[in-house]
């Protein structure tokens, strides 16, 4: 589209000529009109399948979207060329893509965060914001209905008071720590608190037994994993409970058995060990996704 004759550049597009000098490439640092009519053509051209990178296994069918072909073109454009002025609106619009992509993910994605329940602990990690401190608690352990989740329950619930006298309901209770003789036997009994914690990353795993957490994660924190216990008539589910567990507020050591935490360990069978064994508390760790 340009050759160069001497200090003296001429390019044609269709029935228009323009002779150019060095001196009027590039006017006040941008592309000139008549740059942008002939990048405009390109554009056209590669619309019109000349261009075949900006098509890539497309059929007549699949006809590129306008973004599309500008994308393609941008990609494969040299900032290198002989002609200054092309160079640099080439330039000037893939910092504006650029600039656009950016800010659509931002507008889509204003503010990413995830939460997380943190089991033994009133508080987060210092580095987590606290949505609210709890009660841990599920179903009655020796109830064949019971439901199987645990739950950390709000300290300041909300009632609709509406006069209401149902015949059949569920419960749930209050949970406690059924740790004896381990580390943790000074707590057995006590009530087990819980905190929702909000991070600003995308999303959040429990890992069982594991203590660290795998590349481009972030440890929240880590523990041991506990359940209900296998004899008992009520079905339960694993959760991760913090190293360094605490009672819950204005916490009795008062037996009243409703929804149990007790340590897991594995059961060698179909449970390969190695790499497991029977006889150790399994770990935990919170983690959360991280990929800077």
């Amino acid at each position: 589209m340009a050759m160069s004759r001497g200090n003296v550049l001429e390019r044609g597009f269709g029935t228009h000529t323009e002779q150019r000098t060095p001196s009027n490439v590039v006017q006040n640092g941008y592309a000139t009109e008549s740059d942008k009519w002939c990048l405009y053509g390109l554009f056209i051209l590669c619309g019109l399948y000349l261009c075949p990178w900006a098509h890539d296994n497309k059929t007549v069918d699949q006809s590129p979207s306008v973004d599309d072909t500008i994308n393609k073109l941008l990609d494969h454009a040299s900032y290198d060329l002989q002609d200054a002025g092309i160079a640099m609106l080439l330039k000037e619009l893939k910092d504006a893509r650029s600039r656009e992509r950016n800010n659509k993910h931002e507008s889509t994605h204003p503010e990413i965060t995830s939460m997380y329940t943190r089991w033994g602990r009133r508080t987060c990690p210092a580095w987590a914001s606290l949505v609210y401190e709890g009660f841990a608690a599920g179903g009655e352990h020796m109830s064949t209905g019971a439901a199987a989740n645990y739950l950390c329950l709000p300290q300041s619930p909300d009632w609709d008071n509406k006069s209401n006298n149902p015949q059949y309901v569920g419960l749930i209770y209050g949970a406690e720590y059924e740790l004896y003789k381990s580390m943790f036997e000074g707590i057995t009994n006590h009530d087990v608190p819980c905190a929702v914690c909000q991070v600003p990353r995308s999303s959040v795993i429990m890992v069982p037994a594991k203590n660290t957490c795998f590349k481009h994660f972030v440890t929240e924190y880590n523990g041991y994993l506990m359940a209900g216990h296998p004899t008992h008539k009520a079905a339960s589910e694993y959760v991760c409970v913090d190293g360094e567990p605490e009672p819950a507020s204005k916490s009795l050591a008062t037996n009243h058995n409703g929804a149990l935490f007790y340590f897991v360990r594995a059961k060698c069978g179909a449970l390969k060990c190695p790499p497991y064994k029977e006889g150790d508390d399994l770990t935990c760790v919170v983690c959360s996704y991280s990929p800077k």
